[in-house]
């Protein structure tokens, strides 16, 4: 089990990654990750449940619209594990959460993001991205 947190707000443009400052995680060591990435690798093979949480925000300077947010596994959001919000003003916090079973398979690793699938930048305040290896 590992689980990413990051206390300080950041502004993520479309097509990026939810970045990470502070991992809690145990000594299997089924799991990767380096102090300021935003990638998570997965690297013993079974099911992994994957969860994440995070407040997002229009940030300041930015039109008002709808934000949204997906786990991705190798650069690509899964299908149903899109958040969005549609916030009515700039700096107005929206919490959002999903999580998803991802299986890897023998002999191969499984890289995680959460990415920002929407058109413009998203404010991300405390994400909170965890993985349980649930079987294997």
């Amino acid at each position: 089990m590992i689980e990413l947190l990051n206390p300080t707000p950041q502004t993520v443009a479309p097509g990026q990654g939810v970045v990470y400052s502070e991992e809690i995680s145990s000594k299997c060591s089924a799991e990767r990750h380096r102090a300021g990435s935003a990638q998570l690798t997965l690297v013993k093979p079974g099911r992994y449940l994957v969860g994440f949480s995070g407040n997002v925000a229009i940030p300041a300077g930015g039109v008002v619209g709808e934000v949204s947010l997906a786990i991705a596994l190798d650069g690509e959001p899964i299908t149903g594990s899109v958040m969005r919000a549609t916030p009515a003003a700039v700096s107005e916090y929206f919490n959002v959460a999903t999580q998803h079973y991802i299986d890897v398979p023998c002999g191969c690793c499984q890289t995680v993001t959460v990415q920002n699938t929407g058109v413009a930048a998203v404010q991300v305040d405390n994400p909170n991205l965890t993985a349980v290896r649930v079987c294997g």
